[in-house]
């Protein structure tokens, strides 16, 4: 059976009628599309920098507040061995004891709430600041307290 041959054409082969679309050129236009990646290209560069950043600065606040941390503990720790020291020398002394086993508790209860994350249960209440009347005294924190010693 002997095959059948096609004409070959010189002409270009036909394309379909444009469509709504292609009118406005926009959508297949090569250029366009181009420029349409290059744009989504550099906004998730930005996004992605900015993401960079924002990861940076929060490392940057947590090592501060890691240092400051461990600046105060350190500084509790120092003020505990002077609030040590101190009710060595008032029980050698024998005058100042209560004073001194005072300022023991207080910096006992800072070192333990540096280190764990929240006060002891006998820690003492924190100390008023100056000026301010304290609500179960009475009296004026501004006014000097009568020593017993």
């Amino acid at each position: 059976m002997p095959r059948r041959r096609r004409q070959r054409t010189s002409a270009a082969p036909r394309t379909a009628a444009p469509s709504a679309r292609d009118v406005s050129g926009a959508a297949d236009d090569p250029i366009a599309q181009f420029g349409r990646l290059l744009r989504e290209s550099a906004e998730r560069e930005r996004a992605e920098q900015r993401r960079r950043e924002e990861a940076a600065r929060a490392a940057r606040e947590a090592e501060a507040a890691r240092r400051a941390h461990e600046r105060a503990l350190a500084e509790a720790r120092r003020e505990l061995e002077r609030a040590i020291a101190a009710v060595r020398s008032a029980r050698a002394a024998g005058r100042g004891q209560a004073e001194a086993d005072a300022a023991w508790r207080a910096a006992k209860a800072r070192v333990i709430e540096l280190e764990t994350g929240a006060p002891p249960p006998w820690a003492p209440p924190p100390a008023t600041p100056a000026g301010e009347a304290d609500p179960d005294s009475g009296a004026d924190a501004r006014e000097p307290a009568l020593a017993d010693d």
